[in-house]
C-alpha cells in the first residue's frame, strides 16, 4: 500500500495538496496526529477492502507535536520503502500574507497573540518532520497548478534510497535569509561582478560572468573545498533514511556569485550521477538596487 504523509507549516498548502492527491485517487485523511498514524496505517493494511493508496495529513492542530510522541512515526517511516512524507514550507512573509488575507487565526494564536511569534513556534515543532521529509516543497512562489506536477511527480516516484535528490538554489542575502536549508554557504567573500559595468547586467548563468567570479583563487579553492565537502556528504544521508538534501548559496543580490556556484555545483553533482533541482530565487530582482 503506498501512503504519503502530508505536512509542514500552516498556510503552506496542505488542504490543496490533499485536495489534489484525492483527486490522483489516494484515500485522504485530514489532520490525524502523528501518534495514531501508524495504529491507521496497519489498519489500513488490513482491511478488507483493498486500499492501494493512502494520503495522510498532520500538524500541529490539538498540540500532538509534544516531545516525544513524533518518534514512533518517524522510526515506522524509516522502516518501510512505501511510505514517502512531504513537507510543505513557505516563506514567513508569505504566511502572514496568507493569514491576513483569508483572516484565518494560526493554530497556535491561543497560546500567542503575534502571528510571527506562533509561525516561529511552528517552524520549531515541526523541525524533526522537515528533516525526515523525503520532499520538501516551497509553495512561496508557485500556484495550484504547480504544486499539482510536484506532487504527481513525488506520488508517482519509485523510493531509492541509495541516492538522496539534490536541490540547490542560489539567493541573495539582502531579500532575507532561506529557512531550512539543510546547509547555507555564504560567498559574499569574492569581489561582486556587479561592480563590473559590462557584467552588472548578466548573471551567474552566463559564461562571461562565471570566468570572471572564477578567476579569484579564493573562489575556486572555496569551490573545490565545497564540491567534495558535499560529495562526501550527500552520500550519508541516505543511512539515515533522508532522500533530500536543500544546499543553499547566498551572495548580496543574489544574481552573479551565488548563481555562478550554484550552476557549477548542480552540474558536477548531476555530472557525478544526483538527481538534482536548481533554482535561482533572486535572480529577476531589480539589479540596480543593491
Amino acid at each position: 500500500m503506498k501512503t504519503i504523509i502530508i505536512t509542514g507549516m500552516s498556510g503552506a498548502g496542505k488542504s490543496q495538496a490533499i485536495q489534489i492527491l484525492e483527486d490522483l485517487g489516494y484515500f485522504c485523511v485530514d489532520n490525524i496526529p502523528p501518534q495514531l498514524m501508524v495504529t491507521f496505517i496497519n489498519l489500513c493494511q488490513q482491511s478488507a477492502t483493498e486500499i492501494e493508496k493512502i494520503a495522510l495529513v498532520t500538524d500541529v492542530r490539538g498540540d500532538v507535536f509534544l516531545e516525544g510522541k513524533d518518534t514512533l512515526l518517524a522510526e515506522y517511516k524509516q522502516s518501510k520503502d512505501d511510505i514517502r512524507m512531504i513537507f510543505l514550507d513557505a516563506r514567513d512573509e508569505i504566511l502572514v500574507a496568507r493569514y491576513q488575507e483569508t483572516r484565518r487565526d494560526h493554530p497556535l494564536t491561543d497560546s500567542t497573540s503575534n502571528l510571527i511569534e506562533a509561525i516561529r513556534q511552528e517552524r520549531i515543532r515541526l523541525e524533526h518532520f522537515r528533516e525526515i521529509a523525503d520532499e520538501v516543497i516551497d509553495t512561496s512562489d508557485i500556484k495550484v497548478r504547480e504544486l499539482k506536477q510536484q506532487l504527481i511527480k513525488v506520488a508517482e516516484a519509485d523510493r531509492d534510497n541509495s541516492k538522496p535528490k539534490v536541490k540547490i538554489y542560489s539567493f541573495g542575502f539582502k531579500y532575507a535569509s532561506p529557512m531550512g536549508a539543510d546547509y547555507v554557504f555564504d560567498v559574499r567573500f569574492l569581489p561582486n561582478p556587479f561592480y563590473k559595468k559590462e557584467l552588472r547586467n548578466l548573471t551567474g548563468e552566463d559564461q562571461l560572468v562565471r570566468d570572471y567570479v572564477m578567476s579569484f583563487r579564493e573562489a575556486q579553492v572555496f569551490y573545490d573545498k565545497l564540491e567534495a565537502l558535499m560529495t562526501f556528504v550527500i552520500p550519508q544521508f541516505a543511512k539515515v533514511s533522508k532522500n533530500t538534501v536543500e544546499i543553499a548559496i547566498g551572495c548580496t543580490g543574489g544574481q552573479h556569485r551565488s548563481v555562478t556556484f550554484a550552476w557549477l555545483l548542480n552540474k558536477a553533482l548531476k555530472e557525478k550521477g544526483y538527481e538534482t533541482s536548481l533554482k535561482h530565487r533572486d535572480i529577476k530582482r531589480n539589479r540596480l538596487d543593491h
